[in-house]
């Protein structure tokens, strides 16, 4: 079985993964690039061969505070930075792709994301899913083609 990370790059996002033994776990992106880049570093060490799919965000859209889309920007280039680092190779999806394999969501954000959180947590049972983590879930879930209605990881 493939060992994949999903990573929601944002101030409030997440990682996700499926583990060698199959069980999805999924965190909030630890605070700080420090703390960040440790926590990636125990990914990487206790699951050798590591992929990870990102999300490909980070970039300034009309209506964005410019301090702030600059600060995302440089955030979505620092994770980009330690995985390439540690060694993990990666792929960068834009949101759009793996969303549209949920189905029909919500054009407003926050209803978008609410909606997302729900599918995950009915997906997923055994995990607290959060809105840190939802957007994970999903593009993990959408990497492994299991966005179907079946109810949980094959």
């Amino acid at each position: 079985m493939k060992i994949l990370l999903a990573i929601d790059p944002g101030a409030s996002g997440g990682f996700a993964w499926l583990d060698g033994d199959g069980v999805v776990r999924a965190e909030s992106i630890p605070e700080g690039m420090t703390a960040m880049v440790d926590r990636l570093r125990e990914l990487a060490t206790g699951l050798p061969g590591i992929a990870c799919v990102i999300e490909k965000v980070g970039l300034w859209m009309p209506g964005d505070h410019p301090n702030a889309a600059t600060k995302f920007a440089r955030h979505c280039g620092q994770i980009e930075a330690a995985l390439y680092t540690l060694g993990i190779p990666f792929e960068a999806v834009a949101p759009c792709v793996w969303m549209k394999s949920l189905g029909v969501l919500p054009k407003e954000k926050a209803d978008r994301k609410r909606m997302i959180r729900e599918l995950m947590a009915r997906r997923y049972p055994h995990l607290r899913v959060t809105l840190d983590t939802a957007d994970a879930l999903g593009l993990l879930t959408w990497k492994f083609g299991m966005a179907g209605t079946d109810g949980g990881v094959d």
